[in-house]
């Protein structure tokens, strides 16, 4: 399987957003209005869970992962985007989206959806929404 990767004005290394489909250019906004930084769609592997870096907190569920970068980075960990400007400082947002081929978008945005949900919420509001309405408690649920 090939992959696409889209960035913000694009690189030598990959293409710009602008120039992606209706459907892609999709995935990218609903994530950049998560806070994601970036979001790798894979063709084969499955990952879950949730992991904590320094610089990032990455969570997977199936094919798709996001990272989103944490509100409070140490200068000595701060990540920078082709610019030599702290990601922390300028380049907020959505980054990178790397797709394979044969995405599905649908599902895509689903997972996405999913993730914001999960990270964003307590875990009161889950078990609250669990006794009320039936919503799994975590994401691999």
């Amino acid at each position: 399987m090939s992959k696409l990767i889209y960035s913000r004005n694009g690189s030598a290394t990959t293409e710009s957003i602008r120039n992606a489909s209706p459907m892609v250019q999709a995935i990218w906004a609903q994530a950049h209005g998560f806070g994601a930084n970036i979001v790798r769609v894979r063709a084969e592997k499955n990952r879950f869970g949730a992991d904590t870096g320094r610089t990032f907190n990455s969570f997977h569920h199936g094919k798709v992962s996001v990272y989103k970068q944490k509100d409070k980075v140490h200068e000595s960990n701060a990540l920078y985007f082709a610019r030599k400007i702290p990601l922390t400082k300028v380049n907020k947002g959505m980054q990178i989206l790397e797709i394979s081929s044969n995405v599905d978008v649908q599902n895509t945005l689903d997972t996405v959806d999913a993730i914001q949900y999960y990270s964003e919420s307590s875990f009161f509001e889950r078990l609250w929404n669990r006794i009320r309405y039936g919503t799994p408690m975590s994401i691999n649920s």
